[in-house]
């Protein structure tokens, strides 16, 4: 088959669809009678909660979402407009930063992982887990080495809940564990800090354990709440399974003082097991 030939096959075929296109088409024939309009059911009230006032405690009493109430399908107005307010608290913390200041107001010295902005801080969290160079050469020669615990106090996914919550808790700690008959290194602020950093610092340092305080990922309005994750015999990349958890410390959780004397009573029965996570539970 030549051009020639194919180019007529086209216009061929081409013509056909037109053809096709120009002729008349028949309608459907119109229905005898228009279908009556669906009428919405109407709706009915909810009933009334059972023990209402006992509701109302459980509500007051926690700040999770329950018994939010509801329009047809949709939430109510101020529970929506809640919703959104929390969740642009939480969105903060997650963008929140140390302060440059803030070390320097603990009297402690300040150390960076190896990201150098927060932008490489969220989308890198290996760099997070590794002290910078400079941070390195710092703590070589001022901190201090063989303690039982060393302190770091990090950002985490809040910085603000660092700010607001960590001076209380470091104090705490400062003085719980030393009364539990442990020796504590001076606390440093790690910025970027990833809960793995602990363990570059605890080796370095060659801590016989670490606990790293850091902001929890924030849920809707908790941009506020601490962690504090231990860690007995720091190695580098220690499995989480080895390591132990405080969480949702702050005003309307576990209180900074609570943290502490439960950190301390962790730390004990840690070294007496020889390891914390599995281990202790064993």
């Amino acid at each position: 088959m030549d051009d020639a030939e194919l180019r007529q096959i086209v216009r061929q075929a081409i013509a056909e669809v037109l053809d096709e296109d120009a002729r008349p088409r028949r309608r459907a024939p119109a229905p005898q009678s228009e279908p009556e309009p669906r009428r919405a059911s109407p709706r009915k009230p909810l009933p009334p909660p059972l023990n209402a006032h006992a509701i109302e405690r459980i509500k007051r009493a926690t700040p999770t979402r329950i018994v939010q109430g509801r329009t047809g399908t949709r939430y109510l107005t101020d529970v929506y407009v809640g919703l959104r307010a929390d969740h642009a608290i939480a969105i903060d913390a997650v963008q929140s930063e140390i302060p440059d200041d803030f070390a320097q107001k603990l009297g402690v010295g300040r150390v960076q992982s190896r990201c150098q902005t927060k932008e490489e801080y969220l989308l890198a969290p290996d760099a997070g887990r590794r002290l910078g160079d400079e941070s390195r050469r710092w703590l070589e020669e001022h901190g201090e080495r063989g303690v039982d615990v060393q302190i770091i106090a990090g950002d985490g996914l809040s910085a603000y809940a660092l700010v607001q919550n960590g001076p209380p808790l470091v104090a705490a700690l400062m003085k719980e564990l030393p009364a539990a008959g442990f020796r504590v290194g001076k606390p440093v602020v790690a910025r970027y800090a990833r809960v793995g950093l602990q363990d570059d610092i605890g080796v370095l340092l060659q801590a016989k354990a670490t606990l790293i305080i850091v902001g929890e990922r924030p849920g809707l309005g908790t941009g506020d709440s601490l962690s504090i994750y231990t860690a007995f015999g720091p190695k580098l990349n220690q499995d989480n399974s080895e390591k132990d958890c405080i969480s949702n410390i702050r005003n309307l959780g576990l209180l900074p003082d609570q943290a502490a004397k439960a950190c301390a009573d962790l730390m004990k029965r840690t070294f007496a097991a020889g390891g914390g996570g599995m281990k202790l539970v064993r």
